[in-house]
Parts: C-alpha cells; sequence; structure tokens
C-alpha cells in the first residue's frame, strides 16, 4: 500500500474516533469549559478539529491551505454536520488524485494571509490528520471535568472497567 492509500485508510479509521469524541461534547452551556486560560475552550477545541477537515479539501482541490485560526460554527451540531459532509468529499478527492501529485506536489500554509510553510500534499495531509488526533486528545482531557462521560475513543474508558468490575463480583 503506498502513502495516499495508507491516508486515505488512516482517514477513514480515525474519522468516526473523532466524531464519537464531537458526539460525546455536553450543551453548548459547558462547552466554555477550559482548564486554563491559555488553553482553548471545549467548543474551540471542536470547531479547530473540525476546521482541519476543510483545510484537507483545500488542499486537495486548489494546492493551497489558508489555516482557519478562528473557526467557529454556530454549535456543535453544525460542527459536526460539517465534518460528516466534509469527510466523503475528502475520499472522493483522495481517489481521484494522482500518487505522484500526493507525493511532489508543495502545498503553502498562509495563516492570516502570510505564507508560514510550504511541505508536499502528503506531508500536509499527515500533519494536519495528526493535528487531528492531538487535539482531540485535548479534547478527552475535558470531558470528566465539564460533567461529560468520557467516549470510549480507542479502547475502555474508567467507567467501562468499573462496570466490568462491579459485573465480574456480583457473579
Amino acid at each position: 500500500m503506498d502513502n495516499l492509500h495508507f491516508f486515505r485508510q488512516c482517514w477513514i479509521s480515525e474519522y468516526p474516533h473523532t466524531m464519537l469524541a464531537l458526539k460525546a461534547l455536553p450543551g453548548p452551556d459547558k462547552t466554555q469549559y477550559r482548564p486554563s486560560s491559555k488553553n482553548r475552550s471545549a467548543k474551540e477545541l471542536a470547531d479547530h478539529i473540525v476546521s482541519h477537515s476543510l483545510e484537507i479539501i483545500e488542499a486537495l482541490e486548489t494546492g493551497i491551505i489558508n489555516l482557519h485560526v478562528m473557526a467557529e460554527y454556530a454549535s456543535t451540531e453544525s460542527a459536526m454536520a460539517t465534518l460528516e459532509s466534509a469527510s466523503p468529499k475528502i475520499i472522493d478527492l483522495l481517489d481521484r488524485i494522482d500518487p505522484a501529485l500526493w507525493e511532489e506536489k508543495k502545498i503553502p500554509l498562509y495563516v492570516f494571509g502570510q505564507k508560514k510553510s510550504e511541505r508536499t500534499l502528503s506531508e500536509t495531509c499527515w500533519t494536519i490528520l495528526f493535528d487531528i488526533i492531538h487535539h482531540r486528545g485535548q479534547l478527552s482531557a475535558y470531558y470528566r471535568p465539564m460533567g461529560a462521560v468520557q467516549p470510549s475513543i480507542y479502547g475502555p474508558t474508567a467507567e467501562m472497567v468499573e462496570d466490568l468490575m462491579a459485573e465480574m463480583i456480583s457473579h
């Protein structure tokens, strides 16, 4: 499997985990939680995560990225709807891209209109996917302090283990 198809498979694999993380967010009254004034709020993290899917689309369609530093969706539901519609579009664009272009095309990254870097399309998309995973990990540390149930992103949560232990003891 080449790098392009491996990325495609990883996107398909990570998308449900990201949706699960977003669906686990509590109502809007709690998503303004931030552990420190320097941290993004849960809502800001969710918006940032989703905006990355649009940046991948932009890179694949136009060959440039204008980083959505201050992305803001009206609600978590609208952010999830954006990701839900972006994911199949990403897959479709990946299916149509030439593997040589994937490895060789340079993608400039602009932040507030200023060019900050330039990497190959492959490096760009991988960096964005890893950033989604990174921010999803940050978000996973917010659930319990917000009073939400920790979602099972890659494995059992403490609550799941507690339930399993209680079930084993009761038998």
